[in-house]
């Protein structure tokens, strides 16, 4: 079974959230939701990957692409990291590295628009958002991290 969590560390686009359970929220609505397994107190991550044309192309839970356009993106899987790339262009569009990172418990990058087209761009060492870039930054024991209206 796994629980919504509160506490934990988690690097996403270059930024680390402590204890944030809200990473993003845009309009009202968190774009990733963390959990921890009770079982082996792994942490996992869930969010939806949609295209520009506002077309979902994968979704990740608990930290595992669960479903995903092979047709048109490389879904790579494994024990350590999942991730999906845009065939066309060799765009790393997420990545979610579970094991191994440096002062974190989840390493997390993408390249994803919304349901309604707004892009959010968390690369390994920053976060663009809105024309904003955000890297380094340390944001612990907050609602939210990054509140987009």
């Amino acid at each position: 079974m796994w629980k919504i969590e509160t506490k934990f560390s988690v690097k996403l686009g270059g930024n680390t959230y402590i204890n944030t359970p809200n990473l993003v929220v845009y309009k009202g609505e968190p774009l990733f939701r963390i959990y921890r397994s009770e079982s082996d107190g792994i942490l996992g991550i869930d969010f939806d990957i949609f295209n520009s044309q506002k077309k979902r192309v994968a979704t990740i839970r608990k930290s595992i692409v669960v479903q995903g356009d092979a047709n048109n993106y490389e879904i790579k899987t494994g024990h350590d990291e999942y991730s999906v790339t845009e065939k066309n262009s060799g765009r790393l569009i997420a990545s979610v590295k579970r094991r191994g990172v440096q002062g974190a418990e989840l390493e997390v990058t993408v390249h994803l628009y919304t349901p309604d087209g707004f892009l959010f761009d968390a690369t390994p060492t920053q976060t663009n958002v809105g024309g904003m870039m955000m890297t380094g930054c340390t944001i612990k024991d907050c609602g939210a991290g990054i509140v987009i209206a």
